[in-house]
């Protein structure tokens, strides 16, 4: 047959001349960082921490990260995604900020961004932020630290500076929230695994590891391959009062963003979204502040979430994140008689340019990035009809002959074509980091790190670390940056998707198990380490999608459908729905509160979009405005009139409230 090869020819020739375009036609952006030293860190004799939590919801009409050209521009929210920030410092120790993101990845350049706003707010130094991500599939593109995933990494190409200067501004909002609301902590730090809620998408390249037969991997050992560990940092803080109240938690888990589907319009955390829920709700006693649950990626890159089989979307988005809700609320009350007030804190940080690396410290890493072909078939579960199924681009299609290079049995993705693109556009340049929390030993590091592979890097660091202490070593996967995928040599043998994503070659994970070892044992020699260059630039591709607005105008509202009932259909979850004529995107903050429902006669609120089932989409814009729907999914049985949905005012448009319903 002869449409195979023509498919596939068709589809090299659209890769080809959407690699290009992009590279002949934008304008650049460059960026430079030069980070000021902090605020002097202040002496101590007692630990302290703080929590905080800022939106980062963009504006509608981004591209979205994650499932590449299958992804949708974002037309509203489903959830809030968020900035959750913790800071940490223990006596003579090194003053930490842990920051977990609602984001897809994180970069290297955002991370040098938030270091330079919060030095002059905060004694937090550059190399003792880490900004750790959930790696949803359904937040924004274009501020990423490459051309290539700038380009490649959503549906639409270039890096946004107006996207870029949003994350930075909230996200150092948050950090300097943090410090400023310190207060003397109690620590403890737990973990238990989790089974059930998650599988191993590629179990035939994972068993590879083992000498398994691949007769025998079938859906339960899909479900054991994985990394069942749930490990929490729980934090209590002193009251005015003189007590101790819970105030937050970091948690790190292994499981990808991808439960909401590709092709989704709405902002999304995911899984993560009802993940960070639980322990807030399970607590039973008022508190002093508001509760701040932050959960991160640990070594998910070939764990799926464990959706029933035709049933993807927000469903099966919120029960497994509510089960793993469940879970980190039983663990944190478990961590209630271990609290403690012993804090040590030290962060270890080096930046490396893979570019630029004397061959002995290279542990095999190839010398330049080379996207596969299996990297276009898309990840098992995400298959597109008919890319994923076609010779050459479907997973488990190694190269057998000229296999003798460093990329070894990878297929290029358009062959010696990807040599046009110059090794500068992948990215490069990799931030390695070892935080230390007492016993909890966190690396974070700018790869998709598989199962075996976080479990090869974790033996390195704990061989590397001091003897005599019961240390807990968790591999955070893409924290400050994106450089593709680190597989087991194994596992790159099958050139499934992961492996055909692992951008540097199979001996990547070699590489980053040798280099994370190192700054482990620097960190237990010297106590702390600060690799980081006194200047970074960046030169980037650079396109505007953050929506522009006159910022002088006002603007009305009014309601052009009033509430409707849908009943639950299939996969679709029963809400009612409003439409309202308002303000364009620009001019609508979408990290602000937006949405609520309350009882008309009290004004008791009954539900917000900070929940999960209050969302807005937009329908449809022109130059006098845009038309939107707001929908609340789930809602309670209500007494007739009862209720009523306000949309609340913005900066530049008066408030809504709608008539009584149901």
């Amino acid at each position: 047959m002869w449409w195979p090869l023509v498919a596939v020819l068709l589809v090299a020739g659209a890769a080809l001349l959407h690699t290009a375009w992009p590279f002949l036609t934008y304008p650049r952006e460059t960026l430079t960082f030069q980070v000021p030293d902090p605020r002097p860190p202040e002496p101590l004799n007692q630990a302290v921490a703080g929590v905080a939590e800022v939106d980062i919801t963009p504006a509608i009409g981004l591209p979205k990260f994650g499932y590449s050209a299958w992804a949708a521009d974002g037309d509203g929210f489903r959830t809030r995604l968020k900035a959750r920030a913790f800071y940490l410092h223990g006596p003579g120790g090194t003053p930490l900020a842990l920051v977990q993101l609602d984001l897809g990845a994180g970069s290297l350049p955002l991370h040098y961004a938030v270091a330079q706003r919060i030095a002059a707010t905060t004694d937090v130094p550059a190399h003792g932020l880490s900004l750790l991500v959930t790696h949803t599939h359904s937040g924004p593109a274009q501020y990423l630290g490459s051309d290539f995933y700038n380009v490649f990494g959503g549906n639409r190409p270039g890096f946004d500076p107006a996207l870029f200067d949003f994350l930075a501004n909230r996200i150092a909002e948050a950090v300097s929230r943090a410090y400023r609301d310190r207060r003397p902590a109690r620590l403890a730090v737990g973990e238990r695994d989790v089974w059930g809620l998650t599988r191993n998408r590629s179990p035939q390249a994972w068993a590879r590891n083992h000498g398994i037969d691949p007769a025998r991997v079938d859906g339960n050992l899909a479900k054991r391959a994985v990394n069942p560990r749930m490990t929490m940092l729980r934090l209590d803080l002193q009251a005015d009062d003189g007590r101790f109240y819970p105030a937050g938690a970091l948690t790190l888990f292994s499981i990808h963003g991808t439960a909401i589907p590709a092709f989704t319009g709405p902002y999304h955390a995911d899984v993560w979204h009802w993940l960070a829920r639980g322990p807030g709700a399970a607590l039973e006693r008022p508190l002093p502040w508001p509760f701040v649950h932050g959960a991160v990626q640990a070594t998910h890159a070939d764990n799926n979430p464990a959706w029933h089989p035709d049933h993807r979307g927000d469903r099966e988005a919120r029960r497994i994140g509510t089960a793993l809700g469940a879970q980190a609320a039983d663990l944190f009350q478990s961590l209630e008689g271990e609290l403690a007030p012993r804090l040590v804190t030290a962060a270890a940080s080096r930046q490396l340019d893979l570019l630029d690396l004397p061959e002995e410290q290279r542990h095999g890493l190839c010398e330049r990035a080379v996207v596969g072909a299996a990297t276009a078939g898309a990840a098992n579960g995400d298959e597109v009809f008919p890319v994923s199924y076609l010779p050459y681009l479907q997973e488990g299609w190694p190269r057998r002959w000229f296999t003798d290079g460093c990329q070894g049995v990878k297929q290029w993705m358009l062959s010696k074509g990807q040599l046009l693109l110059s090794p500068e556009a992948f990215p490069h340049r990799a931030l390695f980091q070892v935080m230390r929390v007492n016993d909890l030993v966190v690396v974070p590091l700018p790869w998709e790190v598989t199962l075996e592979s976080g479990n090869r890097i974790r033996g390195a660091v704990l061989d590397s670390l001091p003897a005599g202490r019961p240390w807990r070593v968790e591999i955070s996967s893409l924290a400050n940056g994106f450089l593709g995928y680190a597989v087991t040599p194994e596992e790159y043998g099958a050139q499934y998707y992961e492996g055909g994503h692992t951008l540097y070659g199979p001996h990547t994970v070699d590489f980053l198990a040798a280099q994370s070892a190192g700054l482990a044992g620097d960190l237990g020699r010297r106590g702390e380490v600060d690799d980081l260059p006194a200047e970074s630039r960046f030169s980037l591709l650079r396109h505007r999608y953050w929506p522009r607005t006159d910022a002088d105008r006002t603007w009305a509202r009014q309601w052009r459908q009033g509430a409707r009932y849908h009943a639950a259909e299939g996969e679709k979850e029963a809400y009612w729905a409003w439409r309202f004529q308002g303000e364009p995107p620009g001019a609508l903050d979408l990290s602000a509160p937006l949405l609520r429902v309350r009882g008309n006669d009290d004004r008791t609120p009954v539900a917000d979009d900070q929940g999960g089932d209050l969302a807005l989409r937009l329908i449809d814009q022109d130059d006098q405005g845009a038309l939107y729907e707001v929908r609340w999914y789930r809602p309670p049985p209500a007494a007739p009139g009862s209720l009523e949905l306000e949309v609340l005012a913005g900066d530049r448009a008066p408030s809504l409230t709608s008539p009584a319903f149901p």
